[in-house]
């Protein structure tokens, strides 16, 4: 249990000699001052950004690619049948709306119009650029004498890289979620009416490639007339939050203008994505998504209007609202404690038992009818960040107390916070803060605030370092070098806006506007 309370003397005399609090005075931000693709590898930056609309198709020696309106290059590999992860401005493309792809032979090179312009990539070395060509290679045509068989024959053996009209498809069969009706409408499970875009190819290996407006890519064998769907990344959605659970990695976020939109699931042992949509599911209340978290049994996912549990063994939602005694239906964070999940919600906090079907709120009226922004669990009390300042929470005393950080203007608008064994850190519209429990001192970072004069979302660590996320990028701290580093789309984020950090190894999964990032922040040898 932490006792930082004090006697309101001394924390006017701290707002007071606020000065006298310990700073670090070379606070210097450091951004990318080098060539991007001699510092980081291809693969360092990777990219899942809405992709489900296929503008074009072409293929390759070894992939099928997709150009996307909005999620950059899908990847297919024809030979070992899986699909890499996509190329989008975290890898070098110039956009990541893209209208035509084109692999030239002759160069074995890859090709793609952007909305600025033409750019290349080179297997051999691996990276994107600026191409110098006015105009694309010209695409790879179908053996003639194979086409003229075919067009006699009047069958479905289409030639290789031959792209069939609407006239020529099958009347194919999309399964059991799927209805083809031709020439190019399909109907998904929800009766929602998608269609087949202008571009498709038929690969080596006899497969007929097609594009859609919303469903992602889409294979077909013509002769056995069978249709399926592949739907790629993520929805239409701007990602607020990432959850991993075992095999399957959970995303939410807030949704863009054009379906599908909605909660995602990937789960990365099939290789399949699965999408929750709220005008879909009668029990899914809202699928604007801005916390995730869970347990064993659950999911929970907090939105602006209410709070979602996912059974995983029943496959069942449930929503819950202020007639369930939130306080209210906007959910701002989420967190853990002894089993027992809390709820900060906009107008005070609440807590849940996992499998319970009613909230319970507090009697505290310090926290009652706040907005509560943020939850940090320690090991039995709980720090909230509200509007009004920091408060240390009791559970079992349900009892709060102001928690006060020996500065009075840090201890306001705080936007981010977390804990390790050794230290506490805050950020928010003041600026930094962190206390070393070790030496019992606090530490302030104004200078940061305004330099950047940004918005913290987020705080994560990793070994000898901090990262916060926040509307100017991701910002790095290395604590023994006393260092700052802002990584920005210059060096592979797909958005500035970063809203949440979840460490998962040596990498970073990084919740942006622009999809979800992720950074493989360890390479040996790098230093920025």
């Amino acid at each position: 249990m932490l006792t930082y309370e004090k006697p309101m003397r001394k924390i006017l005399l701290a707002s007071i000699l606020i000065l006298s609090l310990n700073q670090i005075s070379a606070q210097v931000i450091h951004r990318m001052q080098f060539d991007r693709f001699s510092h980081y590898r291809i693969d360092d930056w990777i990219t899942y950004a809405p992709a489900r609309f296929i503008n074009s198709i072409d293929v390759g020696d070894d992939y099928v690619f997709f150009g996307t309106r909005r999620g950059g290059i899908l990847r297919y590999h024809l030979y070992e049948h899986y699909w890499d992860y996509p190329f989008t401005t975290s890898n070098g493309l110039s956009s990541n709306r893209i209208s035509r792809v084109v692999y030239d032979a002759s160069s074995q090179k890859w090709y793609a119009r952007t909305n600025k312009g033409i750019d290349v990539y080179n297997p051999g070395f691996e990276y994107w650029e600026k191409s110098r060509l006015d105009q694309l290679p010209a695409r790879r045509q179908p053996d003639p004498n194979e086409v003229q068989e075919y067009r006699q024959q009047r069958n479905y053996h289409f030639p290789v890289f031959y792209r069939p009209g609407l006239a020529e498809l099958p009347d194919f069969f999309g399964g059991r979620d799927y209805e083809f009706r031709p020439p190019r409408d399909i109907l998904d499970r929800d009766n929602r009416l998608f269609h087949l875009n202008p571009e498709r190819i038929m690969d080596s290996f006899r497969t007929l490639w097609l594009s859609t407006d919303g469903l992602g890519p889409v294979s077909a064998d013509p002769l056995a007339q069978d249709l399926k769907i592949h739907p790629r990344g993520l929805p239409n959605i701007s990602p607020r939050d990432v959850y991993f659970d075992n095999d399957v990695t959970w995303i939410g976020g807030v949704q863009l203008r054009r379906e599908p939109f909605g909660i995602t699931a990937w789960n990365s042992e099939t290789d399949t994505w699965q999408d929750f949509e709220a005008r879909y599911i009668s029990e899914l209340r809202n699928d604007n998504i801005f916390c995730i978290s869970g347990n064993r049994n659950y999911v929970f996912f907090g939105s602006e209007d209410g709070l979602l549990r996912y059974d995983k063994k029943k496959k069942q939602w449930k929503s819950f609202t202020v007639y369930q005694n939130l306080e209210s239906n906007r959910i701002n964070d989420l967190a853990f404690l002894r089993g027992e999940l809390y709820i900060a919600t906009d107008r005070g906090l609440n807590r849940l038992s996992p499998s319970g079907s009613s909230a319970y709120d507090t009697d505290d009226n310090k926290i009652k009818n706040i907005a509560v922004q943020k939850i940090l669990a320690l090991d039995s009390t709980l720090i909230l960040a509200t509007a009004g300042g920091l408060y240390e929470y009791f559970p079992e005393k349900d009892k709060s107390v102001f928690f006060a950080t020996r500065s009075a203007l840090l201890a306001v608008r705080v936007t981010a916070l977390n804990a390790r064994s050794d230290s506490l850190w805050f950020a928010g519209g003041n600026g930094i803060i962190f206390f070393d429990k070790r030496n019992d001192r606090w530490t302030s970072f104004t200078q940061i605030q305004q330099r950047l004069q940004t918005v913290f979302h987020d705080i994560a660590f990793t070994r000898g370092n901090v990262w916060f996320a926040c509307n100017s990028g991701l910002l790095k701290y290395n604590v023994a070098g006393n260092r700052w580093y802002l990584y920005t789309k210059n060096d592979g984020l797909v958005s500035n806006a970063v809203f949440h950090i979840d460490v998962d190894g040596d990498d970073l999964w990084l919740s942006t506007a622009g999809g979800v990032t992720v950074f493989r922040w360890l390479r040996p040898g790098r230093i920025e």
